[in-house]
């Protein structure tokens, strides 16, 4: 294939060295482009632009200690998941998944969440920690709930008695009283 650029050199594929922008940040990656062995020019093919945005992600992930791309479906098969089945057990959606596996870089807080819940080891780290920061709070600190029954009012008549609680749709405050008599004929 010629060269886009000079139309006199003849592009093929290497190795080069790039620098990505992901969230803000400049990361260095080696990809696969196709580079003019004239000019020097460089672009990328479809499958070497998914590559390198794969690549670039996962530079970043692995700068910030997020798990990677091939680290998420490596959990994901290990738990014998779809994506599908996986987003519904992380309670995310499916594109979700779809957009971490092929190079969008997921939060921190999601990534601690698919550590908790696909990492046996990650979990019982996450109890450990948790036990011992509550075993250091000191008791004052604490709370302590009590439930205290609500004390039952006595009925000043059988009309009273057969009064029963209900919320009326569309009104946002506010107690309103329907008869059980009423709620026997459907009214």
């Amino acid at each position: 294939m010629k060269c886009f650029q000079c139309g006199k050199g003849k592009m093929t594929s290497k190795l080069v060295g790039v620098t990505a922008s992901v969230r803000r940040e400049e990361i260095p990656v080696q990809a696969e482009a196709m580079v003019c062995d004239h000019c020097g020019f460089q672009v990328l093919s479809d499958e070497q632009s998914d590559a390198y945005t794969v690549a670039s992600a996962d530079a970043y992930r692995e700068r910030h200690g997020l798990l990677t791309s091939s680290e998420l479906k490596e959990i994901r098969n290990r738990l014998e998941m779809s994506q599908q089945a996986f987003a519904s057990y992380l309670k995310a959606g499916v594109a979700s998944v779809k957009r971490w596996e092929s190079g969008l870089v997921q939060d921190e807080a999601m990534d601690q969440l698919i550590r908790l819940k696909g990492d046996l080891k990650a979990a019982r780290e996450n109890v450990t920690q948790l036990e011992r920061r509550l075993e250091a709070q000191p008791s004052a600190s604490r709370v302590q709930v009590i439930v205290v029954p609500a004390p039952q009012r006595e009925a000043c008549s059988k009309w009273d008695a057969r009064r029963v609680p209900f919320h009326r749709p569309g009104h946002s405050a506010g107690r309103f009283w329907k008869h059980s008599a009423d709620r026997l004929i459907g009214a």
